[in-house]
């Protein structure tokens, strides 16, 4: 009789041996590796074989098994995105990230919200829905993010879409915050909720979380990147250790945010960029792709497990109760809000018509939705946002439409993206 326990090994072993050919697999036309790999776990879940994955609606440990690894992904993803960005922040480097930021995304949630009410959510269940699947996702972004440090000339489409999704999932979490305290207030509607939190809100889990993320988060990343690189540091042992550097920032940076209670999301995207800027233009700017390599690698690996079980979860029977309503909620998240959201932020920015399109377009969803889901559901009160299974199902069916439209459809952007870039550089010919 064969042991479950032979089945797991040899799913995670062939979930990443597979992602060896991610760099191949994406270079092909509406090929889309996360989606082989949600189907595959889809598979098992319905063969004799099938392991016993962790289902958050089974009960609070199971959540909380789900919250901690999508976060420790998430973690990982951001610190790796923070490394890859070659490009200096600033006013006009990284006008589009402002504007998804600034427009893109509040518009995005409040869409969102009104559609979750008119599904029959509850005020603060609609919100929670709302802040989990407004952000794009770092992880799987990467197939429209930035290649990776010192890669050569960078175009404002991948970093946009880079750094958008390097600031936003930590400024999602103000909006998870509200849509905890909302629901646990339980006024009578949205605009008493509010009046009744707004204060402790402003003062906490926006000005002191972020403020706290973005100073906590820089001084580590500086004073790690001056001690790699002093005689001390790993620079003198060749980098042999760049993995333990890429963690022990990392993880110190989310720790110590997180117990000063600040946004260790944030803080993580924060201090990978102090570290990048402590060497950028010196002759220690290339050990940054030792760590960053560590750091795309690990993210491999946990995305490799995470796909497969999503496409368990997806298919353990989350999407029976699914309604008309809730596809179509998915459906206007991928193709309206926030495409439609996105250009409109752009429109005064720099680029072609494509670009601006496809910025706004690929906000991809992913891991970082289960995460807020899971976080929102297992910090407040019990019962608070009523019945989960709605957020859930809703949650599911926009990251695995996500995953199929924007897989496929990423290659063939980015192609033309850069065909028009080589275009703009070619000198006209007489």
């Amino acid at each position: 009789m064969i042991d479950p326990k032979d089945i797991v090994y040899l799913a995670i072993g062939l979930a990443l041996f597979g992602l060896s050919s991610i760099p191949l697999a994406c270079g092909k036309r509406f090929i889309s590796v996360p989606t082989m790999y949600v189907a595959a776990g889809a598979l098992l879940a319905l063969t004799p074989f099938a392991v016993p994955m962790p289902d958050p609606l089974d009960g609070y440990l199971s959540l909380r098994v789900v919250e901690h690894a999508t976060e420790l992904i998430v973690i990982i993803a951001l610190a790796a995105a923070g490394l890859a960005v070659d490009r200096q922040a600033g006013g006009a480097e990284w006008q589009h990230s402002w504007a998804l930021l600034g427009l893109t995304m509040p518009l995005t949630i409040i869409g969102i919200y009104v559609l979750g009410t008119w599904t029959g959510l509850s005020v603060g269940a609609a919100l929670l829905l709302a802040a989990s699947l407004a952000p794009t996702d770092p992880v799987l972004a990467r197939s429209v993010a930035v290649e990776g440090p010192n890669e050569g000339d960078e175009d404002d489409v991948r970093v946009s879409l880079t750094t958008e999704a390097g600031l936003n999932d930590g400024l999602a979490f103000p909006f998870v915050w509200l849509a905890i305290g909302v629901a646990e207030f339980a006024g009578d509607g949205l605009f008493d909720s509010l009046a009744g939190v707004a204060q402790d809100w402003l003062l906490m889990d926006v000005l002191w979380r972020i403020a706290a993320a973005v100073g906590i988060g820089w001084c580590i990343g500086l004073l790690s990147g001056k001690f790699v690189t002093s005689k001390y540091g790993d620079m003198e042992n060749d980098g042999e250790n760049a993995g333990l550097v890429f963690l022990g920032t990392t993880f110190l940076a989310y720790g110590v945010t997180e117990a000063a209670e600040g946004y260790g999301f944030l803080a993580v995207f924060i201090a990978a960029r102090a570290g990048r800027a402590n060497t950028r233009g010196t002759e220690n700017d290339d050990y940054v792709r030792k760590p960053h390599v560590f750091g795309d690698q690990a993210e491999k690996v946990l995305l490799g497990i995470l796909l497969v079980w999503l496409g368990t979860f997806a298919a353990s029977g989350v999407l029976e109760g699914l309604t008309w309503r809730e596809v179509a909620l998915a459906l206007a998240v991928v193709f309206m809000l926030r495409p439609v959201a996105g250009y409109l932020s752009l429109l005064c920015t720099r680029g072609t018509h494509f670009q601006r399109l496809a910025i706004a377009f690929f906000g991809i969803r992913g891991m970082g939705s289960f995460f807020y889901v899971a976080f929102g559901l297992a910090t407040a009160e019990s019962g608070a946002f009523g019945d989960p299974e709605p957020i859930w199902r809703i949650t599911v069916i926009t990251v695995l439409i996500s995953i199929v439209v924007h897989g496929a459809l990423a290659p063939l952007a980015m192609a033309r993206v850069d065909r028009e870039r080589a275009s703009q550089k070619t000198p006209a010919t007489s």
